[in-house]
């Protein structure tokens, strides 16, 4: 393991990289030179992981098909790690270094971050919504998606952006928790708001908020047209509404689901999916 870590501590130095990301399910502490910075994914990612790869160690499909769905495998890896690191406040820009070790699956893999999934679905909303505010969204979707409220698993969803169209097309559920209330207060991008809009994630109905981060309402029922529109079996009324009204308006939608799940819509379509449990 050392070992692994030392060799990808050196190719990141050769790559201009600063980012080594360990996969493992054994606890390592290294000491690495100081340029290049080590995080540590998850202990049940890794698990997962190595469950998944036993599966198809055990698997009687053909070898061909056992080796394309290696492939895929690794392929997810790298999408995992970009967004692992999104998610540590990190620019999804150059390269990172992932190491791998499992029974079945020791090695270095090369991330090119830039190209990777998460980061093309980050500068397609860039056009409509400031990456601060959907980094800020996304942030406080984790943190639901993870942890709930007061220890009970909640769903919620943020509508950002088109605002006029989309209360247009929704109506309240509830008084507006936020009608009054100064733009500082409001703003999604502050730190000092998340603990509301967490405590508020609890209520039925959408968050509204501006490109620019500014929470309009919370409590909104969704009134959008969801005919022919084509989403993921198994989801319920929210995630379909959401979706819709991203069909029906220049807005894009997050959608936290109980199970900790994270979808983002644009145009009516999934563009993300983001298993919150492993990260």
């Amino acid at each position: 393991m050392s070992n692994l870590i030392k060799y990808a501590t050196e190719i990141a130095k050769k790559l201009n990289s600063k980012l080594v990301v360990v996969v493992s399910k054994d606890e390592v502490v290294e000491n690495v030179d100081d340029d290049v910075k080590l995080f540590f994914a998850p202990r049940s990612y890794a698990t997962m992981l190595e469950s998944l790869f036993w599966s198809l160690e055990e698997s009687k499909s053909l070898i061909d098909k056992n080796l394309v769905e290696k492939a895929a495998m690794l392929f997810q890896n790298k999408e995992y790690i970009s967004t692992f690191l999104y998610f540590k406040g990190i620019e999804l820009d150059g390269n990172a270094v992932g190491v791998f070790n499992l029974d079945l699956l020791k090695g270095i893999l090369l991330i090119e971050l830039n190209n990777s999934r998460i980061q093309k679905v980050l500068n397609e909303c860039a056009e409509r919504v400031k990456p601060e505010v959907l980094r800020a969204v996304l942030t406080i979707a984790l943190n639901i998606a993870q942890k709930g409220r007061e220890g009970k698993k909640i769903g919620t969803a943020f509508v950002i952006g088109d605002v006029d169209e989309v209360l247009k097309r929704s109506s309240p559920l509830i008084l507006n928790p936020y009608k009054g209330h100064s733009e500082r207060e409001r703003d999604i991008t502050n730190p000092d708001t998340w603990e509301s809009v967490m405590e508020f994630a609890q209520l039925d109905g959408v968050f509204v908020v501006r490109e620019d981060g500014i929470i309009e309402a919370a409590g909104r029922y969704l009134e959008a047209s969801g005919k022919d529109l084509k989403i993921k079996k198994g989801l319920g009324g929210r995630h379909l509404a959401c979706a819709s009204i991203t069909r029906e308006t220049e807005a894009i939608a997050v959608v936290v689901s109980e199970s900790g799940d994270i979808k983002i819509y644009k145009d009516g379509e999934e563009i993300l999916e983001i298993n919150a449990t492993i990260l």
